[in-house]
């Protein structure tokens, strides 16, 4: 089968995967809420929105529809630089053993990180997102080793 000649050369490819697939699924949750908590609030800023359901538009969306597009563009602004270094560390053969816990950190700080930001929740917000990139920065530091690897 194609896939184990493909787990054979990019053997932490599995975790990058699965992480992968969990940050998509939280991202289209915390999209879909924003969806349902607009509809429940009928306060929609786009004229054509707010047509669909017969009333007039609103000058700003209500504060937690607000807050969800907030988290909406902290996932825009950080998951894809986890992505690419996780990616490349998968790439360069990151050691399964290595690469699972960091991954699996990284996603379970994210899904913290949303929940906390729905709730307003600080210094938690602050300190999922600072542990995120400390897991981004490790997975760096083991990108540079790895090329600093005789044979890299």
């Amino acid at each position: 089968m194609a896939t184990d000649a493909v787990v054979a050369a990019y053997p932490a490819l599995p975790a990058f995967a699965a992480a992968l697939v969990a940050l998509f699924v939280k991202t289209t949750l915390t999209s879909m809420l924003q969806v349902v908590s607009r509809f429940r609030s009928r306060a929609f800023t786009v004229a054509e929105d707010a047509a669909l359901l017969r009333v007039p538009p609103q000058p700003q969306e209500s504060p937690f529809v607000q807050r969800c597009a907030s988290v909406w563009r902290n996932d825009v602004e950080n998951l894809p630089l986890f992505l690419a270094l996780a990616l490349t560390y998968v790439l360069l053969g990151a050691p399964p053993a290595a690469a699972q816990p960091l991954f699996f950190a990284y996603v379970a700080l994210r899904y913290a990180h949303t929940a906390v930001y729905l709730l307003g929740l600080q210094p938690w917000r602050a300190l999922m997102y600072l542990l995120g990139m400390a897991v981004c920065w490790v997975i760096a530091a083991r990108i540079l080793l790895l090329l600093a690897q005789p044979g890299a």
